[in-house]
C-alpha cells in the first residue's frame, strides 16, 4: 500500500531505529537498535495485511512456527524467561506483532526507562541473527 510505513522497509527500519535479522518469502523480523529493552523485535508480513483479522493464506498458515521461532531465539539470545507477544495496529495499520523479551528489566521499570547503549542492542540483534540462523 503506497501510504503504509511497513510497506516501505528501509523508511520503517529508518523511522524506528531497527534492524533486519531475519526473513523468509512470507515474513521478516526486525530488532529495535534503541529504547530501555535489548531485543526488542517487531515480526510482520511482507505482504500488506491491514490486522489480525486479515490474516489468510500463506501467512495465516506459517505464523504459529515462524513466531515460534522467532520467539525462541530472541529467548535463547537475551536469556529471558519468556517473551511477550504484542498485537495492536491502531497507529500502524499493517499486521505486525511486538516481540517483547519479559525480565530484562527489574520490576515496576516502565518502557519509558533510559535507553541501553547502542552496543548492548547491536550484540544483542547479532545474537538473536546467529540463534534464528541455527
Amino acid at each position: 500500500m503506497g501510504d503504509c510505513l511497513l510497506c516501505d522497509v528501509a523508511a520503517a527500519d529508518s523511522s524506528f531505529e531497527r534492524m533486519r535479522v531475519w526473513q523468509d518469502e512470507l515474513w521478516r523480523l526486525s530488532v529495535v537498535q534503541r529504547g530501555p529493552i535489548a531485543g526488542f523485535a517487531h515480526l510482520e508480513p511482507h505482504r500488506h495485511i491491514p490486522f489480525i483479522t486479515d490474516l489468510e493464506g500463506p501467512e495465516a498458515a506459517t505464523l504459529g512456527a515462524v513466531l515460534a521461532r522467532c520467539t525462541g531465539a530472541i529467548k535463547a539470545a537475551t536469556g529471558a524467561d519468556k517473551v511477550y507477544v504484542y498485537v495492536f495496529g491502531d497507529r500502524v495499520p499493517h499486521l505486525h506483532f511486538n516481540l517483547a523479551p519479559s525480565d530484562l528489566l527489574p520490576p515496576g521499570v516502565a518502557l519509558d526507562a533510559p535507553d541501553m547503549s547502542p552496543e548492548i542492542h547491536a550484540r544483542t540483534a547479532a545474537e538473536i541473527r546467529n540463534r534464528i540462523a541455527a
